[in-house]
C-alpha cells in the first residue's frame, strides 16, 4: 500500500470519529433539554386564586380593615391556608387606591394575585347652627348673623368652607329661609336650615294686677241670724266663727245625718261664737249643719261666694261643703288623688298679661306649661291643665266673680285632688336691671312644706346668669304690697296678695306655687331664657325635684317633647 493511500484512510477515520463526537454532544444536549422539559412538566400545577368579594374593594376612612374571604385551589385542592397575604402598602388613614399581594410557593414556583383596596370618605360633613333654628327679629332691628359650624370626619374643620344661600330683609315682614351647606374634599355635602321670621314690633302693655283684689260687699248681720262670718279649713277639720240669733247660753253645732255629732263652740260675747271642728271621728256621709237656739236651726252662710270654704283633703278623707241657698251642708267621703300635678298657663285669650316687642307672656306660658305637661306624662304622670290653647280657659266658680277669681278657683277645686299645683307666669317691671326667676308664696307655708320649692331654687341658681340682687323666693301682703322673704321658713299671717295663691289655700287648702320665669322687660334675660332656649333647662329643673318627689325615677331624655 502506498503512503498516499494510507494518510487518506487515517483522514476518513478522524472525520468519522469527529462526526461521532459532534452527535454524541448534540444528543447530550438534547437528553438535558428534554430532561428539564420533562422536569418542567412534572412541577407544573393548576393554581387558581378565588376572591368572593370584588377585586376592587372599597373601604370607608377611619374603619378597620377585615380581608374579604377568598379561596385558593392548587389543582382543584384547596391551599387558602398556605396563601401569604402583604397588606403592608395599605393605609386605612390616607385616601387612595392600594394593592393587597397575594402569593402562594410552591416547588420553588412562586404564584401570585392582588387585589386593589380604595380607602373612600363617604361621611357627610356635620354642620351645626349658632344659636337657634329658629329666630325672630323686629322690622326695627338689623339681622345679625350667627354663622354655623362644620367639621368633617377626614377634613377637619370645615367652618370656612360654608356657604350661606339666602338673605334677610328687616325692612319687611315675612319669613325668610337661610341654608347652610358644606362639603369636604370627597365632594360629601350637608346643609341645614334656619327659619328668621320678622314681624312689626309688639304693643308692650302694662300688667294689670287689679284682678287680684276682691270686690265684694261687706257682710251686714242683722237680728243675729244664725250666720257665718268667717270660716276656713284646719288639718282636722274646719274652723268656724259667726252670730246666733239669740244668746240662751247654748252654744252647740250638729251635724245631723246617718249619725249625728253634737260640738260645743266658744261663746264670745255679743251673740256670737267660734270654734274648732273635729271631724277625726266623723264617719263617711252627707250633713246638714244645725245650731241650736231654743231648738235646731239651720245653719246658714250670707259670706261672699270668694269666702266660703268649698272642699279640702283633711286627713285621708275628702270634705266637700254645699249651699243650698245658704243652708250648709257637707259630705264626707274618703280621699284619692286624681292628678299628679295640675299646671296653670297664665293669662290667655284677650289677657296677654306682660310683653314686650317680640312675644305676649301668654304665649310663652302655655308653650311653657305644654312642655312640661309632655314631660310629666313621659314619666307617666297625670296631668291637669287650666288652658291648653290661648284662651283664658273655662274657670270655676260664680259669675260673678272676675276672671282670675274664677281661675284661682279652678286650681283649688281640682289642686285638692292633684299632688303638686302651680302656675307658670314670665315677669314685667320698672326696673330694667331686674332679671332672672321669682317664685311667689302663700306666707303661711312653713320651711318643710317649701322642701321641693327650695330644692328648685338651689337648681335655678346653678342655671340663671344673676347678676343683680333682689328677693325672689316671697310672699305678698294683700293690704300694703309689700314682699317678705320665705327663704328662711318664716310663716305670715297677713292676707296673701295674688289670688292663684289665696283663694286654692282659702277656700280649698290647696298650696300653689307661682312660678316667674324670666323679664319680658329685660332684653338680656328674655334672649338669655327664650331666645337662646334656656327655658328647657329652666323647666327640667321644677320637672327633675316634682318628679323625684312623686316617686318616680326622672328620665332626662326630652326628645318626644321638643
Amino acid at each position: 500500500m502506498s503512503i498516499k493511500k494510507i494518510f487518506s484512510s487515517h483522514k476518513k477515520e478522524k472525520i468519522i470519529i469527529f462526526v461521532l463526537i459532534i452527535v454524541i454532544i448534540v444528543l447530550s444536549i438534547l437528553s438535558i433539554i428534554s430532561f428539564r422539559i420533562y422536569k418542567e412538566k412534572r412541577n407544573e400545577h393548576s393554581v387558581i386564586f378565588v376572591f368572593n368579594e370584588e377585586k376592587n374593594y372599597k373601604i370607608e376612612f377611619g374603619s378597620e380593615y377585615q380581608e374579604p374571604k377568598y379561596k385558593v385551589l392548587v389543582d382543584n385542592i384547596d391551599m387558602t391556608d398556605k396563601v401569604k397575604v402583604d397588606s403592608s402598602k395599605l393605609n386605612l388613614n390616607v385616601l387612595g387606591k392600594y394593592q393587597i399581594e397575594y402569593y402562594l410557593l410552591l416547588d420553588n414556583v412562586k404564584y401570585t394575585s392582588s387585589r386593589s383596596v380604595t380607602v373612600v370618605d363617604s361621611t357627610k360633613p356635620t354642620i351645626t347652627l349658632n344659636g337657634s333654628s329658629s329666630i325672630t327679629c323686629l322690622t326695627t332691628e338689623e339681622y345679625e348673623e350667627e354663622g354655623a359650624t362644620a367639621t368633617d370626619n377626614y377634613d377637619g374643620d370645615l367652618t370656612d368652607k360654608i356657604i350661606i344661600e339666602g338673605k334677610v330683609d328687616t325692612s319687611k315682614e315675612g319669613e325668610y329661609k337661610l341654608i347652610y351647606k358644606v362639603s369636604d374634599s370627597s365632594n360629601n355635602t350637608s346643609s341645614t336650615e334656619r327659619k328668621v321670621t320678622v314681624n312689626k314690633p309688639k304693643e308692650v302693655l302694662r300688667v294689670d294686677n287689679n284682678e287680684n283684689k276682691e270686690v265684694k260687699k261687706e257682710l251686714v248681720v242683722t237680728d243675729y241670724d244664725n250666720t257665718v262670718t268667717s270660716n276656713n279649713f284646719t288639718s282636722k277639720g274646719f274652723y268656724i266663727e259667726g252670730y246666733k240669733k239669740n244668746n240662751n247660753g247654748n252654744y252647740q253645732l250638729t251635724l245631723e245625718g246617718n249619725t249625728n255629732y253634737l260640738f260645743e263652740l266658744t261663746n264670745i260675747g255679743n251673740n256670737k261664737y267660734n270654734g274648732n271642728i273635729d271631724l277625726s271621728e266623723v264617719e263617711n256621709g252627707s250633713y246638714t249643719v244645725y245650731i241650736d237656739s231654743n231648738g235646731k236651726e239651720k245653719l246658714i252662710s250670707k259670706l261672699a261666694y270668694i269666702d266660703k270654704i268649698k272642699r279640702a283633703k283633711v286627713g285621708n278623707r275628702l270634705v266637700t261643703f254645699n249651699y243650698d241657698t245658704d243652708e250648709i251642708k257637707i259630705d264626707i267621703s274618703d280621699f284619692s288623688y286624681q292628678y299628679d300635678i295640675l299646671i296653670d298657663p297664665g293669662h290667655g285669650g284677650s289677657d296677654p298679661g306682660a310683653s314686650n316687642e317680640y312675644i305676649y307672656e301668654k304665649e310663652m306660658n302655655l308653650t311653657v306649661s305644654m312642655y312640661e305637661k309632655c314631660r310629666y306624662e313621659s314619666h307617666g304622670l297625670k296631668v291637669y291643665m287650666t288652658r291648653t290653647s290661648d284662651t283664658y280657659g273655662n274657670g270655676l266658680g260664680d259669675e260673678s266673680l272676675l276672671r282670675l277669681q274664677r281661675r284661682a278657683y279652678e286650681m283649688g277645686y281640682y289642686g285638692v285632688v292633684s299632688k303638686i299645683v302651680y302656675s307658670n307666669h314670665h315677669n314685667a317691671g320698672g326696673n330694667s336691671n331686674y332679671m332672672g326667676y321669682e317664685i311667689l308664696l302663700p306666707g303661711y307655708l312653713t320651711l318643710d312644706e317649701l322642701t321641693n320649692e327650695l330644692n328648685i331654687v338651689s337648681k335655678f341658681n346653678n342655671i340663671y346668669p344673676l347678676k343683680e340682687s333682689h328677693v325672689r323666693f316671697y310672699a305678698r301682703d294683700y293690704d300694703t304690697e309689700r314682699i317678705y322673704s320665705k327663704l328662711d321658713g318664716s310663716v305670715y299671717t297677713f292676707k296673701d296678695n295674688y289670688a292663684v295663691n289665696r283663694i286654692p289655700y282659702k277656700l280649698f287648702n290647696v298650696k300653689s306655687i307661682i312660678f316667674e320665669n324670666s323679664y319680658l322687660s329685660n332684653k338680656d334675660d328674655f334672649n338669655w331664657y327664650w331666645k337662646d332656649k334656656n327655658w328647657i333647662k329652666v323647666s327640667e329643673a321644677k320637672i327633675e325635684v316634682y318628679v323625684n318627689f312623686l316617686g318616680v325615677t326622672y328620665n332626662s331624655d326630652n326628645s318626644s317633647c321638643l
